[in-house]
């Protein structure tokens, strides 16, 4: 993770990046699927027995993800946590009732007063759009000090404040590099995934690291997804829906005014939407 500004005296300037990280480090805290104590793993443990109350931010990821998987007929679904623990990608909480295989993003009831409870046993992951959303907050903290520009890189997630253009280039995995997408991004954010698989013991390649929901099956290894939005929640979940469903996720990301630049054997590079 990295932050950075400009257009700030030398104090104002290490009180918007200190604030920043702060505001990531309490994001992380709060929607850890790995630690015990943070509202995922407490929502996880109990929401299916009885509502539980949660913070603001959990709150609002919850119900952006809720938002994104209507949208998109639940291509992304944050209760997929079951399927990335029986893939190996995510490690099984303790203490903590087998999710029914039916579970899905509907049985995630939003209550008043930012209290959750789930229908049914189910576990939920926020991974990547609790990043994307981690992003966002730091750079709201940020724009409050009035910086000329600024940007907040996540790794795959990032966010640009001020007129002058951030250019990333597009390197997709196992791709021939010499010829690549170069994004100029404005006041706006990028998220990018890929579905290659990672790491390997022997000749056996660990499985990708996205799950299509519908049918539990990780989704191809061969595909690359970056998508820019106006904000990095958005960009982030996305990739997901454009990786799952190709040229039929056009309605969501219209509805979040975004475009996509996706990379697979077949097709190459091709863009997806309209101008974010």
């Amino acid at each position: 993770m990295s932050v950075r500004v400009h257009g700030l005296v030398h104090d104002s300037a290490h009180l918007a990046i200190d604030s920043a990280f702060s505001e990531i480090a309490q994001v992380h805290a709060l929607m850890s699927f790995h630690e015990e104590t943070s509202d995922v793993s407490r929502l996880n443990r109990e929401a299916h027995i009885r509502p539980v109350a949660v913070d603001r931010r959990t709150y609002e990821v919850l119900r952006h993800a809720r938002q994104v998987s209507a949208l998109c007929d639940g291509a992304f679904d944050v209760t997929v946590a079951a399927d990335l623990v029986a893939s190996g990608i995510l490690p099984a909480p303790r203490g903590v009732a087998v999710p029914e295989i039916s579970a899905m993003w509907r049985d995630i009831e939003l209550l008043e007063e930012c209290r959750v409870k789930f229908r049914r046993p189910l576990w939920i992951d926020l991974g990547g759009i609790a990043k994307g959303y981690a992003v966002d907050r730091a750079m709201e903290i940020i724009a409050a000090f009035s910086p000329s520009q600024a940007c907040v890189n996540a790794g795959g997630d990032l966010r640009v404040l001020g007129q002058a253009s951030e250019k990333v280039r597009l390197a997709a995995p196992d791709v021939d590099n010499s010829v690549v997408p170069l994004i100029e991004l404005s006041n706006g954010s990028l998220a990018s995934s890929c579905g290659r698989a990672t790491g390997n013991r022997g000749s056996a390649k660990t499985p990708g690291v996205h799950i299509d929901t519908r049918c539990g099956r990780t989704i191809s290894v061969r595909q690359f997804v970056s998508v820019a939005a106006p904000r990095c929640i958005d960009a982030d979940a996305l990739t997901k829906v454009v990786m799952t469903r190709g040229a039929c996720s056009l309605p969501a990301l219209t509805a979040f005014n975004a475009q996509a630049v996706v990379h697979d054997i077949r097709y190459g590079w091709r863009e997806l939407g309209g101008h974010a």
